[in-house]
């Protein structure tokens, strides 16, 4: 069995792990509310304003995810935004990514590899109550890692930081010109 069947084959199985998967969908584009999107993507011609290359990562990632509590929203100033509650992403004082993170990650790079040369991303790591400024640097690090050991190149990692709420931020955005 191939790789990749193997994980189509596992990833549903990791995400059905997840308490909460049945009661939240991803949420569509530019929504708060957690309402799944019906209506297909048309991109930057309709909906969303993105670049094509984000386009298709944000429909890939709105169509794996389904179900589960991960947002992927398109943000005021055309990036698109993927987040994971804390609680999936890592332990409590821990670094080490999770099993249902792992399963985000793995999308996230199966699609980015593909506009890796016009594209880029920033990780923002979340804090909890035992994590000092040292552990968030960490776990930013921890899931830029992971990312560079599933094929996404180092070079299109723009940064690191702390996440401004309780989940893990990964922000996707074009490539500026002069890089």
């Amino acid at each position: 069995m191939k790789t990749s069947h193997a994980f189509a084959l596992l990833l549903p199985a990791v995400l059905a792990m997840l308490p909460g998967c049945a009661s939240g969908p991803a949420r569509a584009p530019g929504s708060t509310s957690g309402a799944p999107s019906s209506m297909p993507s048309l991109g930057g011609l309709f909906g969303s304003g993105l670049s094509p290359a984000l386009e298709a990562q944000r429909a890939r990632l709105v169509d794996s995810l389904k179900g589960t509590p991960v947002a992927v929203e398109t943000t005021a100033d055309k990036r698109l935004r993927i987040e994971v509650p804390m609680k999936f992403a890592f332990d409590p004082g821990r670094a080490v990514v999770k099993p249902p993170l792992a399963a985000v990650l793995e999308q996230l790079a199966v699609g980015f590899k593909p506009h890796a040369a016009t594209t880029e991303l920033r990780i923002a790591a979340p804090s909890d109550e035992k994590a000092s400024a040292q552990l968030v640097q960490e776990r930013a690090a921890s899931v830029r890692d992971y990312l560079v050991g599933r094929g996404v190149p180092l070079s299109r990692i723009a940064g690191l930081g702390r996440a401004g709420n309780d989940g893990l931020e990964i922000a996707l955005s074009d490539r500026p010109l002069n890089k």
